[in-house]
């Protein structure tokens, strides 16, 4: 199913039906082995709509994964500096050497940004906190850099 996701004709809700199917497939046949009995058909369609539910963007479960990966990101790029990484959540194990290899690029890509357009961002920023500073405290400068957030760099 993964090899196909990159082909033209993918259908994602056909593809997790079918996974549906076979997971379907596989329970019963795992509970017949261990003298269960098979699950009822009330059951397997519970079990196939949540794994179509997986298509839908705000499904739970994607949601989920969604905050816990880009939390993930987050925690790597501020760790960049640090020798400790931080470790993977719970869940995304299966995942850990793909997150990583993401993550290290997503850091590569935050540095380059900020090497390259930094300047850009320091001039358009310290004129917005110029006049904010104005309006809360009265004070114009700060010193250093104006920015220290990364995540202005993927803007």
């Amino acid at each position: 199913m993964l090899c196909s996701t990159f082909s033209s004709s993918f259908n994602l809700k056909e593809s997790l039906a079918t996974t549906g199917e076979k997971v379907c497939a596989e329970v019963n046949t795992c509970l017949s082995q261990h003298g269960f009995t098979p699950l009822s058909a009330e059951r397997e369609t519970v079990l196939k709509g949540q794994i179509q539910a997986v298509a839908n963007s705000d499904n739970t479960i994607c949601k989920l994964i969604d905050s816990r990966i880009q939390k993930f990101l987050e925690n790597y790029l501020a760790s960049s500096h640090q020798k400790s990484l931080p470790a993977v959540p719970g869940g995304l194990g299966p995942i850990q050497k793909e997150l990583e290899e993401i993550a290290v690029k997503y850091v590569r890509l935050v540095n380059y940004n900020k090497m390259v357009f930094s300047p850009y961002y320091d001039a358009v920023l310290g004129k917005i906190l110029t006049k904010e500073e104005y309006q809360l405290a009265g004070n114009t400068s700060k010193g250093g850099s104006l920015i220290d957030c990364s995540c202005i760099y993927l803007l």
